[in-house]
């Protein structure tokens, strides 16, 4: 694994880096089969890189500038000290990488932080637990970095009654990737797996179809 810290997120630096490659926020895509995934990564690899603009609402405007705070919070919480990195490139399977809210210095220790909207952050609090639709990228953080340990999603809120929601994930902890209805629990490292699997494969589809536009 190769770990860009000089890179800060958000620039075109950044930007760049992670063009052709699936992160944090695509990674249901090696879990849920869609072609839009596919059209994605095909666009990217065979065109040049071209920074886009792209719509930031005003909770993602929120979250964005509460993250360093989230992360100091989160690190108190932990006893470790969790520093921004750009981005973490997977070895194993280039097509994978992400952009760690928050990581230690031997890379053992990672977190997801989210500033949710109210309605949000309460529905956290009060199921004790991670949103569905967050569980994908915590599992990405295992399968593209080899020596993680410890895993921290945290919501975080300062104008709450609660600000602060931390839940621990290591490789053991089993988690439901399928929905309310139709739930499928498999452990961390079962997830990584299969994820794994399903990333080489999607590699040697983006290839056949790379050759294929070549005739």
């Amino acid at each position: 694994m190769i770990a860009h810290w000089n890179i800060k997120q958000g620039t075109e630096e950044w930007h760049q880096i992670r063009w052709g490659k699936i992160g944090g926020t695509t990674s249901k895509g090696l879990f849920v089969k869609s072609d839009t995934l596919l059209d994605e990564l095909l666009s990217e690899i065979t065109e040049p890189f071209e920074l886009e603009d792209s719509f930031e609402s005003a909770d993602m405007v929120r979250g964005f500038e509460l993250e360093p705070l989230a992360r100091q919070e989160v690190s108190l919480y932990i006893g470790r000290e969790l520093l921004e990195c750009g981005w973490l490139q997977c070895e194993e399977i280039p097509l994978l990488g992400i952009s760690p809210d928050g990581i230690t210095s031997d890379m053992t220790i990672s977190a997801e932080t989210k500033c949710p909207a109210r309605k949000k952050h309460m529905s956290t609090i009060r199921t004790n637990e991670i949103p569905l639709d967050n569980l994908h990228q915590c599992v990405h953080y295992f399968t593209v970095n080899p020596h993680l340990e410890k895993h921290y999603f945290a919501s975080f809120r300062p104008e709450a009654i609660k600000p602060l929601f931390v839940k621990e994930l290591t490789r053991q902890s089993e988690v439901n990737l399928g929905t309310k209805a139709k739930p499928v629990i498999k452990t961390i490292a079962d997830w990584v797996s299969l994820a794994k699997t399903n990333a080489i494969n999607l590699q040697t589809e983006i290839d056949n179809e790379i050759t294929k536009l070549q005739f």
